[in-house]
C-alpha cells in the first residue's frame, strides 16, 4: 500500500533499516581481544544480531571498529565467518569471509574500515586494495553483498495495524515462517513487529 511504501522510505532515509553485509577480504584478518564485544554489547550499539538462531554462533564475540571518517563518527560491527588458506597472490596466502553490520553509513565505510583498520581490503576493491599482487585477484569483481536486512513492519507497528496484528499474529507468523525460507516475521519482547529478510550470496562467494 502507499502508506506502507511511505513508511519504508522513511525507515531507509532515517537509517532504521538494519543491514548485514557479507564480504571476502584479502588476508588473515585479526580479531583482537581489546576490540571484542558480546552479542548484547553489539545490540546496545544499535546493530541487529537477533536474526541469528544458532546458539553457538550467538556465543561468538564480535569486533567493533569506531574510527572517524572525514571527522564523522563511523562504527562497524563485524566478525570473521571463515577462512580460505593456500590462495595464491593473497596476503599471507589467505582470504577471510566476514560479516559486517554498520551502525553508521559513511562514504565507503565498510571498504575503508576493512582496508585501513583491519588491514585486509575487500577482495576486488581497486580503490583500496593497495595494488601489487592484489591486482591479480580482481578478475571476479567486488566481493561485498548486502544479504540481510531487518525492518520494522510498516503496517503492524502503526496505531491502526496494532489491533489487527493482535488478531492475526499467530497465523501470520506461521504462514510466513512455514513458506518463505528467506523471510520471517517476529514480535520482539518490546512489542515491535520485525521482518527479517535474507538473500543468497552470489555464487562467486562459494567458488
Amino acid at each position: 500500500t502507499k502508506p506502507a511504501m511511505v513508511e519504508l522510505s522513511r525507515m531507509f532515509k532515517e537509517r532504521k533499516a538494519k543491514k548485514t553485509y557479507t564480504a571476502i577480504v584479502n588476508g588473515d584478518i585479526l580479531e583482537p581481544k581489546d576490540t571484542s564485544i558480546s552479542n548484547e554489547e553489539a545490540e546496545k550499539l544499535g546493530v541487529c544480531i537477533g536474526d541469528d538462531d544458532d546458539v553457538e554462533s550467538r556465543k561468538r564475540k564480535w569486533q567493533v571498529i569506531d574510527n572517524e571518517l572525514e571527522d564523522q563518527n563511523a562504527v562497524t560491527v563485524w566478525r570473521r565467518v571463515k577462512q580460505y588458506a593456500g590462495i595464491e597472490n593473497a596476503r599471507n596466502n589467505t582470504l577471510s569471509m566476514v560479516e559486517l553490520k554498520p551502525k553508521t553509513g559513511r562514504y565507503h565505510q565498510l571498504r575503508r574500515h576493512m582496508a585501513w583498520t583491519g588491514n585486509c581490503p575487500l577482495l576486488g576493491d581497486k580503490t583500496y586494495d593497495g595494488g601489487g599482487p592484489a591486482r591479480l585477484l580482481r578478475e571476479n569483481g567486488f566481493y561485498l553483498c548486502s544479504n540481510k536486512i531487518v525492518i520494522e513492519h510498516p503496517f503492524y507497528n502503526s496505531s491502526q495495524g496494532r489491533s489487527m496484528w493482535e488478531k492475526v499474529k499467530e497465523v501470520e507468523i506461521k504462514k510466513c515462517n512455514d513458506h518463505k525460507e528467506n523471510i520471517r516475521i517476529a514480535e520482539e519482547s518490546d512489542g515491535r513487529v520485525l521482518v527479517y529478510a535474507e538473500i543468497d550470496l552470489p555464487s562467486k562467494f562459494n567458488e
